[in-house]
C-alpha cells in the first residue's frame, strides 16, 4: 500500500441532538495513518483471537463492548505508534454556538482538519487524501457535509476523496469510535480511565470552536 496517501477516518460520540434531550458534550475524532492495513491487522488479530477464545464478537464499538474487550482493544491502541489522532469536542451549551445543525458543526470539523493539513504539509507530502466518515447522516446531510468539506479541503491543493462508511465494517473506523468515547466519557461522565489509556499520538483534544477561531494551543493536550 503506498504510503504516499494520507488517510483520515472519522467518528464522533455523543449525538447531534442539540434539544434539552441530547448529550451535553459530542466529540469527532480523526484517527490519521498512512498505513491503514497496518492498524486493521491489529484489530483485525485481536478479534480472531477473541473469537477462538469463545467471546462473540462481530466488531469493536467502545460504548456497547465489555470491559475485557475494551482493555484489549485499548492496548492495542498503544502500539498504534506511526499514526495520530486529533479531537474536537464541543460542549453544547457553549454560549458561542448559534442554531447549530449537523452540516454546521461538520463544517466547523472540516475548518479544523483543513488547518492541520495545511500546516502539515512543509513535513507531509501527500499524493491524496481519503476521508472516511462514519455513515450515521441521512442523505441529505450527507450532501451538506460533503458541500461543506470541499471548499476546505481545497485548501490543502491535494486531491480528496469523501466517503461515508459503516463504521462497523472498516477496523479503522472503530479505532476512531474507540478515540472519540475515551474523550466523550472523559467530558460527559468524568471518567477518565479510558482516556488515560490512550498514548499521547492518539490523546490530542481541543474544543472545536476554540480551533476554528484561532484560539487553540499550539500543542493542544488532553481533556483534563
Amino acid at each position: 500500500m503506498s504510503s504516499n496517501n494520507l488517510y483520515l477516518f472519522i467518528d464522533e460520540s455523543g449525538n447531534f441532538d442539540f434539544s434539552q434531550n441530547g448529550t451535553r458534550h459530542l466529540v469527532m475524532s480523526v484517527f490519521i495513518t498512512r498505513r491503514p492495513d497496518s492498524s486493521s491487522y491489529r484489530l483485525a488479530k485481536l478479534k480472531y483471537s477473541m473469537l477462538a477464545q469463545g467471546t462473540n464478537i462481530a466488531n469493536f464499538h467502545a460504548s456497547f463492548d465489555q470491559q475485557a474487550v475494551r482493555n484489549s482493544v485499548f492496548r492495542e491502541l498503544a502500539n498504534l505508534h506511526n499514526a495520530e489522532a486529533h479531537s474536537f469536542w464541543l460542549s453544547k451549551s457553549d454560549s458561542r454556538l448559534s442554531a447549530p445543525d449537523t452540516p454546521l458543526i461538520y463544517g466547523l470539523l472540516a475548518e479544523a482538519i483543513s488547518a492541520h493539513l495545511v500546516s502539515s504539509l512543509d513535513y507531509l507530502k501527500m499524493s491524496s487524501l481519503v476521508l472516511v466518515f462514519d455513515k450515521a447522516l441521512h442523505i441529505r446531510d450527507e450532501k451538506a457535509v460533503r458541500a461543506k468539506l470541499k471548499p476546505q479541503l481545497l485548501r490543502t491543493k491535494i486531491p480528496f476523496h469523501i466517503y461515508f462508511h459503516n463504521v462497523s465494517k472498516d477496523f479503522n473506523g472503530q479505532v476512531a469510535d474507540y478515540i472519540a468515547w475515551a474523550h466523550y466519557v472523559a467530558l460527559e461522565r468524568q471518567e477518565f480511565r479510558p482516556r488515560d489509556a490512550l498514548p499521547s499520538n492518539l490523546a490530542v483534544a481541543t474544543n472545536l470552536l476554540d480551533a476554528v477561531m484561532g484560539l487553540a494551543p499550539s500543542n493542544p493536550q488532553p481533556i483534563n
